[in-house]
């Protein structure tokens, strides 16, 4: 008889969060760089003036 493997819960949770982290961490730089964008593109306006 084969025994069981314990814990394959725990590696599917753990797998579960690694992708959702990862998606936030890569979704917050691209939102990152489209600000840095923005202001620089804006630094003759008032919301330049803000960023800086």
């Amino acid at each position: 008889m084969k025994k069981k493997v314990r814990g394959h819960g725990f590696r599917l949770v753990g797998l579960i969060l690694g992708i959702v982290g990862a998606t936030v961490s890569i979704t917050a730089i691209v939102f990152s760089a489209l600000g840095l964008h923005q202001a620089r593109l804006c630094k003759h306006c008032v919301k330049g003036d803000n960023f800086r």
